[in-house]
């Protein structure tokens, strides 16, 4: 008898480790997909209107569409992706550089908080700054 007690002991510790180890798991993976597309500093030699038509090209297209041309300027999923996501651009300028701001406005959630399609926003926002960096060697990202 205190052998089996002492087995069934040790299978609930077991599934305890197991189950603490699923919910770090999905933590990781969440806190992964949000740093994906944490809001980005650009500094570049390119003008705010180069800026703007990358951000066209880039981050609109493929579904997407520009919905506001001001500053900032802001790209939307279409409603039939789902929930609408946007991505913004502000654009500063001065002293012969623009200072770009690229930030998600809006994503959606999971009922438990976690980021869906955070792959689509992190895939634009790359997009959007690996051809900055193409164009402008002396371009630096930051955040």
């Amino acid at each position: 008898m205190v052998i089996a007690a002492g087995a069934d002991g040790g299978n609930v510790a077991l599934w305890i480790v197991v189950l603490i180890g699923l919910m770090g798991l999905y933590l990781g993976y969440n806190t992964f997909k949000t740093r994906g597309f944490r809001p980005r500093r650009v500094e570049t030699s390119l003008s705010a209107e180069q800026l703007r038509g990358i951000f066209a090209e880039k981050v609109a297209g493929h579904g997407w569409s520009i919905v506001d041309d001001g500053n900032p300027m802001v790209a939307q999923s279409s409603l039939l992706a789902g929930i609408r996501q946007q991505i913004a651009l502000s654009v500063a300028e001065g002293n012969g550089r623009s200072v770009a701001d690229l930030a998600v406005t809006r994503y959606s959630k999971k009922a438990l908080g976690g980021a869906t399609k955070a792959y689509t926003l992190r895939w634009r926002m790359n997009a959007f700054l690996s051809h900055v960096q193409r164009l402008d060697a002396s371009a630096s990202v930051a955040g």
